[in-house]
């Protein structure tokens, strides 16, 4: 139940300062931490940076809860917290890299992340909306709700149109530009057009020339700070430069053509998930599309997995010409495999009705440059890496990179040794939340790692935030799908 892939990393310079509810030197690092420190209680803490948000989620470092518990995103009030725009549950004790989905349009460029607890039922946020739930943490009498500063697009694939492209809204801080870069060799190429933007949150379309269009092309931030209103990076130096926090642009790619964004997601749970998990297993198994582009009416069709390959149709979604948001494709419900594949097909004979592979010439699959628009998603609790060095983090210590990790509860990643090509003693262990986990870093001893290691998933089952399995019967066992462990081998290159 793993996949090996290679992440593709957007090279992404304006920084903000870091802010936190504690000194961040104090702050645990993840990669460095073992068996003992993992059990260690800690301050209620939670430690945010100023970021760039380009996907409508928000980036917490770490928090520490000592029982379950929230972090909340509220918008700025007057320089206070203001109103919830999203929030994500999170175990106790430590939890890292904690991304959460925000109502990108309502933010302001500086937010607050506020520790909550977890109080009445187990996982729905209910402060404000039932009494006695869920309150904010405080911490000598403070509430624990860091400031953080954020630029955000907020922006669907879709066609070109005379109206030009059209952002659901921007953030930034200061008045700006949103510039519209065509595409060369991968990244932002000459400009095709750009609007200005003020200060703060707001809707925006940029028109772009008819000459030079390609068909990905790459939204960015800039600041207006020479000539107002006169766009003038590239031409005058020193001028209305890209937003750049922490060394990253403020930009992203997004594609005018045929397309569908189908993000990992669980549809399969785990044999043995704990029983919050398992109660989500009563509804009817569905895909979620955050969006799908299509050149006339179409449909989204969710194959299962065969041989690696797409398999039998286990769904069809309906979509309509142009940008369609939040598409479900509801499944059989016997049909789910591990791993599915999104496909767009157009709808071409009788309309609304998918017919590919029933009526001869109909409802045929949409290929772009001569490509089937079709992916493979995982639907299951996964791992996906690459075998990989060792590299050395500020602190020193070596660690091993897992591109992300998905699975329907509470959990762990736990880095196993290799014992004559099997799992062998336990050699650290990371913390996970329920849903996808990206960019988890482990620190490993490179001796006791020696040229293999074996990355597995287990529940977090008993005290919560505190890994028991081989030290408490019957607690944090590995996670299984379709009767197999998640598990596989990682081999350790050399330098």
């Amino acid at each position: 139940m793993f996949k090996k892939s290679v992440l593709f990393l957007v090279l992404l310079v304006l920084p903000f300062a870091m802010v936190s509810a504690q000194d961040p030197a104090s702050t645990p690092d993840p990669m460095a931490m073992d068996d003992s420190s993992m059990m260690m209680d800690g301050v209620p803490s939670v430690t945010v940076s100023d970021q760039i948000s380009l996907d409508g989620t928000v980036l917490i470092d770490s928090a520490y809860s000592a029982s379950a518990g929230f972090v909340v995103i509220h918008i700025d009030n007057g320089g206070a917290p203001g109103p919830v725009i999203g929030q994500r549950s999170i175990n106790a004790g430590w939890n890292f890299n904690i991304a959460i989905d925000i109502a990108a349009s309502q933010a302001t460029p500086m937010m607050f992340a506020m520790l909550h607890l977890d109080d009445c039922a187990a996982g729905v946020y209910e402060f404000g909306t039932v009494a006695g739930c869920d309150s904010p943490v405080a911490v000598d009498g403070a509430v624990v709700t860091p400031a953080f500063n954020v630029a955000i697009i907020n922006v669907f694939d879709q066609p070109y149109s005379d109206a030009g492209i059209g952002f659901t809204s921007a953030t930034i801080p200061v008045d700006g530009w949103m510039v519209i870069h065509s595409e060369a060799n991968g990244g932002p190429g000459p400009v095709l057009g750009q609007s200005q933007i003020s200060a703060g949150t707001s809707s925006v379309t940029v028109i772009v020339a008819a000459e030079g269009r390609t068909d990905n092309v790459w939204p960015m931030l800039h600041i207006d700070d020479c000539a107002i209103g006169t766009y003038e990076f590239g031409t005058v130096e020193g001028c209305d430069a890209p937003v750049i926090v922490d060394g990253a642009v403020a930009t992203t790619q997004m594609t005018t053509v045929s397309s569908a964004r189908v993000a990992d997601q669980v549809v399969i749970h785990g044999d043995n998930a704990p029983e919050g998990a398992m109660m989500m297993m009563m509804d009817a198994p569905a895909v979620m599309a955050k969006s799908v582009v299509s050149v006339g009416p179409g449909f989204l069709v969710i194959h299962t997995e065969a041989d690696g390959a797409p398999g039998p149709v286990a769904g069809v979604a309906a979509v309509s010409d142009g940008l369609n948001v939040n598409v479900n494709i509801v499944l059989d419900m016997n049909a789910p495999t591990p791993n599915l594949w999104p496909m767009l097909h157009v709808d071409d004979c009788a309309v609304g009705t998918y017919e590919f592979g029933t009526v001869a010439g109909c409802d045929a699959p949409v290929r772009v440059n001569d490509a089937v628009v079709t992916f493979p998603i995982s639907a299951a609790p996964s791992m996906t890496f690459s075998d990989q060095a060792l590299e050395m983090h500020d602190d020193g210590e070596m660690n091993l990179h897992i591109d992300s990790a998905l699975i329907d509860a509470h959990g762990w990643l736990v880095i196993h040794s290799s014992a004559d090509g099997a799992p062998g003693p336990v050699l650290n262990q990371y913390p996970l939340l329920s849903g996808n986990n990206t960019g988890i870093e482990i620190a490993v001893d490179p001796a006791a790692a020696g040229a293999q290691v074996f990355p597995m998933m287990h529940y977090d089952t008993c005290a919560m935030g505190v890994y028991e399995f081989g030290i408490v019967e019957g607690c944090d066992s590995p996670v299984f799908v379709a009767e197999a462990v998640v598990v596989a081998p990682l081999a350790i290159l050399s330098e």
